[in-house]
């Protein structure tokens, strides 16, 4: 499997169970907009299974959007806290956001 993160730098990591819930609320709770957005996003959201190989990835996209696997899902989720993964973000090390 292709690592997506080859050459990007790691800007946190998460392994505690209360913060790996609260990332996956964030990042699972909303509506599909039906369509995928065209920027090339910018940051991404990567879950590493326990090898350390890629299970899932997300684009970050307006602030608002995540793009789960787009040749899978071919669809944006419009999350429901628009603040919340940046804010997770940025506690976590991606202080740009």
């Amino acid at each position: 499997m292709r690592v997506p993160l080859a050459g990007r730098p790691v800007l946190g990591e998460v392994f505690d169970d209360a913060g790996l819930a609260e990332l996956r609320g964030l990042a699972t709770e909303g509506e599909f907009t039906g369509d995928i957005c065209r920027c090339p996003g910018s940051l991404t959201v990567a879950l590493l299974d326990a090898r350390g190989a890629v299970a899932a990835a997300a684009g970050l996209h307006g602030g608002t959007d995540l793009a789960w696997e787009r040749g899978r899902f071919r669809n944006n989720l419009a999350v429901a806290d628009p603040q919340g993964p940046c804010a997770f973000l940025r506690r976590h090390g991606a202080h740009w956001l």
